[in-house]
């Protein structure tokens, strides 16, 4: 059992050696974040969850061998058979991730465009929001998001969805969105799919 005074357990998993390296050794000279374990892959990481406990994983998506699909299979299985651990995405394709990965809700869930980040500060912060139950949605990711006419993305969304999406922006959980806009959960989690 992790205590909220305790530091922030994680693993990491990365298809890019350079991001990679560059998250691990900044993360490891961090006084609130226990850097705990590492891989290459995503086959391997629902084990190493498993065997290490950490309260969040980062995965950092750069590689166009890894498909979306793959990414988001292994975050919704990883949120099916953990949903206390925190899960961040750190990608440069924002279309292809952000949507499905919050289909089946937004709490303990964060989504980064890589190519936006202004540092690795931003991880942090992510972390820590996390560690509190609450989503993160970069404000670039919201943007390409809610652009009317995009393609990929929501198409012309209600008020009500900008509403949510603004709310999720800011990093509230669903819970709080719904207490937030006085809707229910339920409501909210229809919202955001």
């Amino acid at each position: 059992m992790h205590s909220e005074h305790d530091p922030i357990t994680v693993i990491l998993a990365t298809d890019s050696r350079r991001l990679g390296d560059g998250l691990a050794d900044f993360l490891r000279d961090l006084p609130d974040i226990d850097l705990t374990g590492r891989t290459d892959h995503l086959d391997g990481l629902l084990g190493l969850v498993d065997e290490l406990d950490p309260q969040s994983v980062i995965i950092g998506i750069r590689s166009p061998v890894v498909t979306a699909e793959a990414t988001i299979a292994a975050a919704h299985q990883l949120r099916e058979r953990r949903p206390d651990v925190g899960i961040v995405v750190i990608s440069d394709r924002a279309q292809e991730f952000a949507v499905e990965l919050l289909r089946r809700g937004s709490a303990g869930m964060a989504f980064l465009l890589d190519g936006t980040l202004p540092g690795f500060a931003t991880v942090v912060s992510t972390l820590r929001r996390l560690r509190l139950g609450q989503a993160a949605l970069g404000s670039s990711t919201v943007g390409s998001l809610v652009r009317p006419g995009d393609v990929v993305g929501i198409e012309d969304p209600s008020p009500r969805e900008t509403d949510i999406l603004e709310q999720m922006a800011h990093g509230r959980s669903n819970r709080a969105i719904a207490v937030e806009l006085h809707m229910s959960v339920k409501s909210i989690e229809k919202g955001i799919t």
